[in-house]
């Protein structure tokens, strides 16, 4: 394990181009890290900070919110790709022949599973079903959290090439088909339905209402592009999108290599710009906590915080959390003991906290999993996403009792 000490760059207070003054995100922070390659991916963690994956002797880093890196070498992840928190607790990694999870809390003990057509790793994502996702050549894959050697591939989606793979909020998976010139959303029975884009598109994210965006390097000119029933593009001439992530004003955020900054599209087809430090190459982008986005810099070997990603007040488009209990105890339970371990496992927006409540107590701060040890009796388990100002108004409820 290595500790590097943050690398704090001068926050450059930049109005997005072309975007009124409200919309105030601004780069406030650049953190060294080893070793960040082009498909080396960022996420948020289940702890409240970012891990991105890594190219050299170390696999992993996390970024603690101040900017504090810490590098780990796991013997079991070589050269890992994709990285999402998996509803199990866990981080998962793709790899070359399979995956890898691992606890926040012990990085360097990591538990891989081979799975042979994980030919390409790419990214990673937790379905509407609480599987984990991935898509590898032509293969879309589901692996259950909890038994990840019983994973089914599905090879007869249409997808030719993956590039990246996302949970929508249509209850699809939606994937970034370099290889088909096509996103591809893909039912969680493995039935495809191509949306041709051209070019070679190189990642989707969900937005709301079932709508995605995607980023597409591959046409002339380049383009950036929305896809709720049909395809609508934005051009970006010589920008380069690549990687593409949901922010907490509702708007999804592009890191665009070549121009060295962030395009920002809303879900009506606005775009603005906000520039970065000259030749970092912007590459992969993840919300994080807190109204964040995060940024690796291939160029550089450092990762960028942009702080400030908030809706416009008074009607401005916000992100609505949303949570889902994907793990939970069962509806009658005896026990012969005084009192019963029960856990709860949930998921949610992409970047949000959680709130848990039992029996219509005060809501507190919570992680996935939530672990109480309960005396006989019933009860009433509540758990709601929070990202920024927002909270899941349809919390995920549970109702269970325990006999002795």
């Amino acid at each position: 394990m290595r500790t590097l000490g943050a690398v704090l760059a001068t926050a450059i207070a930049l109005p997005l181009v072309g975007l009124p003054a409200y919309a105030d995100p601004a780069p406030d922070g650049e953190f060294a890290v080893s070793d960040v390659g082009t498909n080396n991916q960022i996420a948020p963690g289940p702890d409240g900070n970012m891990w991105v994956t890594l190219q050299g002797a170390n696999d992993v880093a996390r970024i603690a919110p101040d900017g504090t890196v810490t590098e780990y070498d796991a013997a079991t992840i070589t050269s890992p790709i994709g990285i999402t928190a998996g509803p199990d607790g866990n981080l998962w990694v793709t790899q070359n022949g399979g995956v890898a999870r691992f606890s926040p809390a012990t990085p360097t003990t990591a538990t891989a599973t081979a799975i042979a057509d994980i030919a390409d790793p790419r990214g990673i994502t937790v379905g509407p079903d609480g599987n984990l996702w991935t898509a590898s050549g032509n293969k879309v894959i589901k692996i259950p959290p909890a038994a990840p050697a019983t994973f089914t591939s599905f090879a007869a989606t249409g997808v030719v090439g993956a590039r990246w793979i996302t949970s929508g909020t249509d209850g699809n998976l939606w994937v970034a088909d370099f290889g088909g010139q096509q996103i591809v959303r893909v039912t969680t029975s493995g039935a495809g339905t191509p949306f041709v884009t051209g070019g070679g598109p190189q990642g989707v994210a969900a937005g709301q209402s079932g709508q995605v965006a995607f980023s597409d390097p591959g046409t002339n000119p380049q383009t950036v592009g929305r896809i709720t029933t049909a395809v609508a593009t934005t051009a970006t001439p010589m920008a380069d999108p690549f990687g593409v992530a949901f922010g907490s004003d509702g708007a999804y955020w592009f890191a665009q290599f070549a121009a060295n900054n962030l395009g920002r599209l809303t879900a009506d087809g606005q775009y603005s710009t906000l520039p970065l430090s000259a030749g970092s190459g912007p590459r992969q982008i993840s919300a994080g906590p807190n109204n964040t986005l995060w940024v690796t810099l291939d160029n550089v070997n450092k990762v960028a915080r942009i702080s400030g990603v908030t809706a416009a007040p008074g009607g401005g488009t916000t992100t609505t959390p949303t949570t889902t209990l994907t793990k939970k105890p069962k509806k009658k339970r005896t026990i012969d003991t005084k009192r019963a371990k029960t856990r709860f496992r949930f998921a949610g927006t992409t970047g949000a906290t959680f709130q848990c409540r039992l029996n219509m107590r005060a809501w507190k701060t919570c992680k996935s999993p939530k672990t109480y040890r309960l005396k006989p009796g019933k009860y009433r388990f509540a758990v709601r996403a929070v990202l920024g100002p927002v909270k899941d108004a349809s919390p995920a409820k549970y109702r269970f009792r325990i006999k002795r």
